[in-house]
């Protein structure tokens, strides 16, 4: 009503017109926009006990995630939500752009470029809140760790390459990968229905999060330990991989193999991604089923 009041309803069609006809692009549907405005954010803040035991593990790597889970709630209940407000803030236009922004770059760019220039367009909005809310998890576990945190409004810092990175394949997860996870399912069970669509959706974003951990966890890494940013380009590196390799290899009797952290990141990760984008994706399709046409 807001937009309606802006614009009178004829300029709104003919703006649809010129972008749909005469550009080539579509605008997304009310309900999908919707998702993304409301749905997002409780969907973010309802999971950042999740995401705040993720952080902590990237700095732990001796503690199971039962134990890390304890620690995230231990100032009590309500601590275990420390820092979500500003990923929950962030989620709004992020979730929009995971929404209905990516049904736009997807009707010019196709779905990889879709989900590339949404992964962008995401690290733009939320890189500054959750490197904020992981800062503030980092500090609430070991005070004095950040004197100052990072502003959850800045958009860049260290890490935010690997942030893109981690959302293209986190979005790919959403976007490209339930598809035929989905397929899979029905054509094993023989039925199609909302329970193999929600089966079909966490079995894609399952596979996204299990990709996605050790970068998610390297991104943590890096936004949570301070010394990394007096180094130079080649020591900085060089310690990234160090921490990849003590985070998920370990040596004995002369063989090397993947440690028990592996297991656990994979389940902290998939506790965090495959439950929030399976809860929007479910979500955003109930709306758009559901909405008044």
């Amino acid at each position: 009503r807001f937009f309606l009041c802006l614009f009178p309803s004829r300029c709104l069609a003919q703006v649809h017109w010129f972008l749909r006809t005469a550009m080539g692009f579509e605008l997304p549907e009310t309900p999908v926009i919707v998702s993304g405005a409301l749905g997002g954010p409780a969907v973010i803040f309802a999971v950042t006990p999740f995401r705040n035991g993720l952080t902590l593990g990237s700095t732990n790597i001796t503690a199971n995630a039962q134990g890390l889970y304890r620690q995230v709630f231990a100032r009590g209940f309500a601590g275990g939500w420390t820092g979500g407000i500003y990923p929950a803030i962030a989620a709004c236009p992020q979730f929009l752009a995971l929404g209905p922004v990516y049904h736009f770059y997807a009707g010019f760019a196709g779905v990889a470029g879709g989900v590339v220039l949404t992964s962008i367009t995401e690290s733009a909005i939320a890189y500054g809140a959750e490197t904020c809310n992981a800062q503030m998890a980092a500090n609430a576990k070991t005070p004095g760790t950040f004197k100052t945190v990072h502003s959850s409004y800045k958009p860049f810092g260290p890490g935010v390459g690997i942030h893109i990175f981690r959302n293209i394949i986190a979005t790919a997860g959403l976007r490209m990968f339930c598809t035929p996870c989905t397929s899979l399912i029905e054509g094993v069970s023989g039925k199609s229905n909302g329970f193999t669509q929600l089966g079909g959706d966490f079995a894609g974003n399952v596979c996204a999060a299990c990709l996605s951990a050790p970068v998610h966890q390297l991104y943590g890494f890096t936004v949570t330990t301070p010394e990394l940013q007096v180094l130079s380009g080649s020591e900085k590196t060089a310690r990234m991989v160090q921490f990849l390799k003590d985070q998920y290899l370990e040596t004995k009797d002369g063989r090397t193999r993947l440690s028990a952290v592996v297991p656990r990141d994979l389940f902290m990760r998939t506790m965090y991604v495959a439950v929030a984008y399976t809860m929007y994706s479910s979500l955003e399709r109930t709306l758009v089923k559901m909405w008044p046409k």
